[in-house]
């Protein structure tokens, strides 16, 4: 065996310190490209020299498959469980108990770390090189797990040398767990090709840590923070503060959010402004730990049962609790639409009562399989809608299937499934399929290009998990949620006309049609005779009505319902055809040349505009409007924004988040609730949450709340 050349050593230490870089600093040096050209020339030279291969090589991070289970490992010291506290008088006695078994009235220095919400492990490392990882099993076997931890790049194969020298062996305690960003990539990617969707992110990174094939686990966004140490020979340390600093030392990665207190006040301090920004925190934590500092008082304390002394984890408020389902019903939406809906023994999740879950469309009640009767896990992250994430069956006597209803809960009209069709053009010569079309205008245009008496053209329809009602205006579910849109915020917003009184002024015959609101004046004696009414309600809701009146052209637009068109595509239409005649008069190629408005929509918005019905109600409704329209005789080149896509996070003043929004779309951007690689910018103000840390992985442009002013003035300094 030949001895590995210098540079062969040197290729290998330059890239552990690119990895450190990379996947601990979050701030590489050199490109990606310049990085796989280093890697491909330790692959080359290892290929040449396989005697020169060691397990610590960055080429081998991604191991050989196992050819059974794991085998089992026995912890050099337990892995313990933590005792918990719930509340202030918790906490304060778990310090009362620390005094008294020291014997003594003195200052106790806690450390404090959020608690993560993820897959504990033990890395031990001999001369600063891993030799094993295991996960914590029982406490004292746990598996081993070392082909898998090798792969997960935060882990250093070899730690750095530093000013602190290596011990001859040391257990490292920490967390694999998955960032919130990375976990819904992670889902998304899986749901795009048909696999196994993750019910969160602890169980997702607990799942990867023990695939047997480590390429699967190499493929998984894992993480690591360090926590602690277990047994270590050959070096003292004398806190926990020392320790952490030597792990950062050592390339270790740590939570940034760690913080030494130096009483139980401030320890109380720590947990509530980690509770206050937890929406914030890029990954998944359920409380946070206190630990006494010192080693010396650690070891004094000793530890009870299967927990220390020395620490506890003080926890948020549950946000998974267990229930029971009560029933499922279906529910009607203003579009038509039936959802189903989980009706459950109330109960208190994360601070708030909840008493429904919706369980969305069939897919997912065919995914979870909800019964009455059975148990349920309900999860609500901050003010996230109640969310059912699993379902224990019952065990004797289960209640039959949940099976969609053939007739609307409502109207009793008959149900239909919500299909969206597909057109295919054959070359009837060959007997095969040559292209697929998601509208028949794109499919016969196609036909006609091509000149062909050998294509043809078959309409299928594609299933969908949604069900609908056939009954239109006739179902009272969907002519009330037609009216909530209209007066709502966003759309022709009428402040006074909430859903109790929307719905009193439709069952007494006052409001029958969109025009009807706007004569409501004409019918002042009789409503104010009506109860919760009076002289000055009604006239408080005839001037908010009147002042409704005058509307930018958008709002009605989207005021009017039409399937599909949100916010954004409504600005589009103003924009583009300037008038809400125009916009009536559109054709299915003029629509569809309209930006982010595909054939589906456009189909819709002809289908809407073409309606006996919807013809007649803007009709009566266009008179007692004022509506504002915008100026298309100006180029779109003049628009700032147009083309660009723009994310909004975190409280922005002084102008608000919808003024910002309604001023980016109104200059042709699009604004956009979530975070991608086709997001050109994200403008992050304050508190701003995990969209922030997905942008800086994805690599959007970051503006800054104090350079919101500038960038909506001048974009192009920012591009």
């Amino acid at each position: 065996m030949s001895k590995p050349s210098k540079k062969y050593i040197s290729i290998q230490k330059t890239i552990r310190s690119y990895d450190y870089e990379y996947y601990i600093l979050d701030d590489p040096s050199i490109s990606d490209h310049e990085y796989d050209e280093l890697f491909r020339e330790l692959k080359q030279i290892e290929s040449e020299h396989p005697d020169w291969i060691t397990p610590e090589s960055p080429s081998q991070r991604v191991g050989i498959k196992p050819e059974n289970d794991f085998d089992t490992f026995k912890h050099f010291q337990p892995m313990l469980s933590l005792a918990n506290a719930f509340n202030e008088d918790d906490l304060n006695n778990f310090h009362d108990r620390i005094l008294k078994n020291l014997g003594a009235d003195k200052q106790i220095d806690y450390f404090c770390e959020p608690k993560m919400d993820g897959a504990a492990v033990s890395l031990i490392y001999e001369e600063g090189i891993l030799v094993r990882g295991v996960t914590r099993g029982d406490g004292n076997l746990g598996e081993d797990i070392t082909s898998n931890i090798r792969t997960i790049r935060s882990i250093p194969l070899i730690l750095k040398e530093s000013k602190s020298p290596f011990p001859t062996m040391i257990e490292v305690r920490g967390e694999v767990f998955i960032s919130k960003p990375d976990f819904e990539t992670l889902n998304l990617s899986a749901e795009k090709n048909g696999e196994k969707i993750f019910a969160n992110p602890r169980n997702a990174a607990a799942g990867s840590l023990r695939q047997l094939d480590p390429a699967i686990t190499s493929s998984r966004p894992l993480a690591f923070f360090a926590h602690g140490i277990g047994l270590c020979q050959g070096k003292k340390f004398i806190d926990l503060q020392e320790i952490f600093s030597v792990f950062v030392s050592w390339g270790l990665p740590v939570n940034n959010l760690n913080k030494l207190s130096s009483s139980i006040d401030e320890c109380l301090n720590y947990f509530k402004d980690v509770e206050s920004s937890r929406d914030s925190i890029p990954f998944e934590i359920d409380g946070v730990v206190f630990k006494v500092n010192e080693l010396s008082l650690q070891k004094q304390l000793g530890e009870i049962a299967r927990s220390p002394r020395w620490a506890i984890a003080h926890k948020f408020p549950a946000e998974e609790v267990h229930t029971e389902i009560e029933k499922i019903e279906f529910q009607v939406g203003r579009t038509g639409i039936l959802t189903p809906v989980a009706k459950l023994k109330t109960v208190n999740v994360g601070g708030v009562n909840v008493s429904n879950c919706t369980l969305h469309n069939l897919d997912e009640l065919r995914r979870l399989d909800p019964r009455v009767g059975d148990g349920a896990v309900i999860k609500r992250a901050g003010d996230v809608i109640p969310k059912m994430v699993k379902v224990i069956p019952k065990k004797n006597n289960r209640a039959d299937a949940v099976e969609p209803p053939k007739k609307c809960p409502s109207c009793q009209s008959a149900i239909a499934h919500n299909y969206q069709s597909e057109w295919t053009i054959f070359d009837t010569s060959k007997s095969m399929p040559v292209k697929k079309f998601s509208s028949s205008y794109e499919a016969q245009k196609f036909v006609e290009s091509n000149h062909s008496e050998n294509l043809s053209v078959l309409e299928e329809h594609l299933d969908t998990p949604f069900i609908k009602c056939t009954g239109k205006n006739s179902c009272p579910e969907i002519f009330q949620g037609k009216f909530t849109h209209f007066v709502s915020r966003k759309a022709m917003d009428i402040d006074g006309l909430g859903q109790e009184i929307l719905f009193t002024l439709i069952n007494k015959k006052f409001i029958k049609d969109f025009a009807d609101i706007y004569s409501l004046s004409e019918h002042r004696a009789e409503l104010e005779k009506l109860e919760r009414f009076g002289e000055k309600s009604v006239d408080n809701l005839i001037k908010s009505i009147d002042k409704s009146s005058s509307v930018e052209l958008y709002k009605l637009v989207f005021s009017l319902g039409i399937e599909e068109v949100g916010e954004t595509t409504a600005r589009n239409l103003a924009n583009i055809f300037g008038s809400i005649e125009a916009i009536q008069k559109s054709s299915f190629e003029d629509l569809i040349a309209v930006p982010d408005i595909g054939p589906r929509v456009a189909a819709k918005i002809v289908d809407h505009f073409a309606d006996t019905e919807n013809i007649v109600s803007l009709k009566a409704l266009l008179p007692y409007l004022n509506i504002a329209n915008p100026d298309i005789s100006a180029s779109e080149k003049d628009m700032k924004f147009l083309g660009l896509q723009i994310a909004i996070t975190g409280k922005i003043s002084p102008m608000s988040r919808e003024e910002v929004k309604n001023l980016l779309m109104s200059e042709g951007a699009k604004v956009t609730s979530s975070i991608s690689k086709k997001t050109n910018f994200l403008i992050a103000g304050e508190n701003a949450g995990s969209k922030l840390e997905k942008a800086k992985s994805l690599g959007v442009r970051i503006i800054e709340a104090a350079d919101i002013k500038s960038f909506i003035n001048d974009p192009k300094k920012f591009l």
